[in-house]
């Protein structure tokens, strides 16, 4: 009863969704979204395919984990990937090519979602996270197809909310046929949501496993020719955010006044804004697109360049990971761990909660609420070189005693290719 009402609002909302999706179908070619795509009009496949969905970055980066592995394995796989968002998007396109054939994610419609899969001709759907649609499960388990969640996961608080609605996500956790949770905890929260123990498995989590290429001499990166120059980052930044750690390097620069700050926005659209933020603050700085603007002087290098936050992250003494000083829930720690670089949050970790816990367990993550907070561990790590080599080495331990996550997923799915 519930998926019906939920059917029938989305009806309600569709126009909504049709001017947004014009919208965006306007933007320049690195956001548009074409509005056919949305509502299941992509060409046709020749032969089934194995259906890949990931929403934006970080689950389009897990998925192209797995989809090389495939592919290295057998290279005739005929691979659909849906993603939600240009970021997830372009990741695919750039990195895969026409290894595998891209579309944005159906609407979830009931006559969308039977009109997409009838043009792709799933095999099996591999959703990656935590990506629910009712009527995606409902219409794939109806046509026989198995749907597999990879790399899990499931906060205590998202858990206690899907309860609210009983009917419905017991509904859909019975869709299911293999959810491979990133830890133990998320495998139980999605039990007690319905899914079948028999069908639920740890396999830990995928993002340990990435390979990420770093060259140490792109110094060029950084505005200061000075190696021994002292620099923080602060990682995918959010609105409410940026004035928190502008405010905290203020604070970092009355103790240290050569220390340094990158600041990279998590949403190209906010480049601007946040400069007119840095300028506001009164900082001399930079923007890394814009070597023209480069000065030895420069308090705050804007990171407004995609595809480089890990060589940011190779150049920073300390890594801020933000999204986590507002409810959004924080984002990959394990990026800056991996190489071996002192972890810094805000209090909302929840979307990495377990991972981030683990960080802070073994001393390689430390955690901060306010600006004062935040410049206090900053300049602490800065001026302790030791203890700033500590704390990454902590960090980094945990990342490698938690890999093989990537084989142990790839093995479950392969029954089912």
């Amino acid at each position: 009863m519930l998926r019906y009402l939920y059917t029938f609002i989305y009806y309600l909302c569709a126009p909504l969704l049709c001017i947004r999706w014009v919208y965006k179908s306007f933007k320049p070619p690195q956001y548009r979204e074409p509005m056919r795509e949305r509502f299941g009009f992509v060409a046709r496949q020749k032969k089934e395919s194995i259906w890949f969905h990931a929403v934006s970055m970080g689950e389009s980066i897990a998925a192209k984990a797995i989809i090389n592995e495939l592919l290295e394995e057998k290279a005739d796989l005929n691979i659909v990937v849906t993603t939600t968002t240009p970021t997830g998007a372009r990741l695919i396109l750039e990195d895969m090519g026409d290894r595998v054939t891209h579309h944005y994610s159906p609407c979830d419609l009931p006559g969308t979602i039977k009109r997409f899969a009838k043009r792709i001709k799933p095999s099996v759907l591999v959703i990656m996270e935590t990506e629910l649609w009712p009527n995606w499960l409902y219409h794939m388990k109806k046509a026989g197809v198995p749907i597999i969640l990879a790399n899990a996961r499931m906060s205590r608080k998202s858990a206690n909310n899907y309860l609210k609605i009983e009917s419905l996500i017991n509904e859909m956790m019975s869709a299911f046929s293999l959810v491979l949770a990133v830890c133990e905890a998320d495998a139980q929260r999605f039990i007690s949501l319905g899914v079948d123990a028999e069908r639920s498995r740890v396999t830990g989590n995928i993002k340990f496993d990435q390979a990420f290429d770093v060259n140490e001499e792109n110094g060029y990166y950084l505005p200061w020719s000075e190696r021994k120059t002292l620099v923080w980052l602060a990682a995918s930044t959010h609105r409410g955010e940026d004035q928190i750690l502008l405010l905290a390097h203020k604070k970092v620069l009355e103790k240290l006044p050569q220390a340094k700050l990158i600041i990279v926005p998590r949403h190209p659209e906010r480049f601007d804004e946040v400069e007119h933020l840095i300028q506001e603050s009164g900082f001399s700085f930079a923007r890394r697109s814009q070597p023209d603007t480069w000065r030895e002087s420069t308090d705050v290098l804007l990171g407004d360049s995609m595809g480089e936050l890990m060589l940011a992250y190779q150049l920073s003494d300390v890594a801020f990971v933000a999204g986590s000083l507002v409810p959004i829930g924080g984002h990959n720690v394990i990026e800056p761990a991996m190489l071996g670089k002192p972890v810094l949050s805000g209090p909302y970790v929840h979307n990495f909660q377990e991972i981030f816990h683990e960080l802070e367990s073994q001393g390689g993550a430390l955690q901060a609420s306010t600006d004062g907070e935040i410049s206090e561990l900053v300049v602490d790590l800065l001026e302790n070189e030791n203890r700033r080599n500590a704390v990454g080495s902590n960090a980094k331990k945990v990342v490698e005693k938690s890999r093989g996550a990537l084989k142990r997923t790839v093995k479950e799915l392969e029954p089912f290719l």
